[in-house]
């Protein structure tokens, strides 16, 4: 059954997933970050890319919030499982991807908006995108989101987004490394498109050993990664022959 918000499409080797919540600024429910999860931990083998993008002008101003009301006095288990548990199943099931997964931003990244585009392999956005992580405003801290970040995106950008709470441009996120390409928002269908026919010109072998890769490569020693770059450059290749 459809999920109310998220659009979940399969076109050939293509998985495109839209937020699809226009009215709120995307904002993501359970049902949305359950239905997004299914749907990328159950990718056959034909598969080759992962594409989020959005409806609406922003890409996600976060998440619905799903705190218990301020006299239930919920137990710290209550609210790992309620509040900590689903966004980082999801940041942790997007990373586990076999394949490339690009995110294709426009208008407010925020919150989890700037962390799912953060946990993505690539994200385009457009000239106009901004991405801010404004929990501490609330006097919360935003781990979770700052989890799918580490790793991917330096540590004083990280760290400066969560204490300043101050908004970065496009321009701002790709020279601290939270985007991979900005392009003029008219354009970023047409680039999103290009950019996926590019990779889908590609066979899944290949995808998934480039995403092996970068999964996997960075908490290697230098010596462990040369040898992961061999086993799976000659494993990609033997599938031709």
């Amino acid at each position: 059954m459809p999920t109310p918000f998220v659009a979940i499409n399969r076109n050939g080797p293509l998985v495109e997933i839209v937020l699809d919540r226009p009215e709120n600024g995307n904002l993501i429910n359970a049902e949305m970050s359950d239905a997004i999860i299914a749907a990328v931990s159950s990718l056959d083998d034909e598969v080759k890319l992962v594409r989020i993008g959005s409806s609406g002008p922003d890409f996600c101003k976060g998440r619905q919030s799903p705190m218990p009301p301020a006299d239930a006095k919920p137990s710290a288990e209550t609210l790992r499982r309620v509040v900590a548990a689903p966004p980082l199943a999801l940041y942790d099931a997007l990373k586990a991807v076999r394949v490339p997964v690009v995110s294709v931003v426009r208008g407010a990244a925020l919150g989890v908006g700037c962390a799912l585009a953060g946990v993505c392999d690539v994200a385009l956005a457009a000239d106009d995108a901004v991405f801010q992580i404004p929990e501490m405003e609330r006097d919360i801290p935003p781990t979770l989101v700052m989890s799918a970040l580490i790793g991917r995106v330096p540590v004083k950008t990280v760290a400066h987004m969560v204490l300043s709470r101050q908004r970065l441009s496009a321009a701002e996120a790709l020279q601290a490394g939270l985007v991979s390409r900005i392009v003029p928002a008219a354009s970023l269908d047409a680039e999103a498109n290009a950019l996926t026919q590019t990779l889908l010109g590609c066979s899944a072998v290949t995808l998934r050993a480039v995403k092996q890769f970068l999964h996997l490569a960075p908490e290697m020693s230098a010596t462990g990664a040369s040898g992961f770059a061999a086993h799976l450059a000659a494993t990609a290749l033997s599938a031709r022959f």
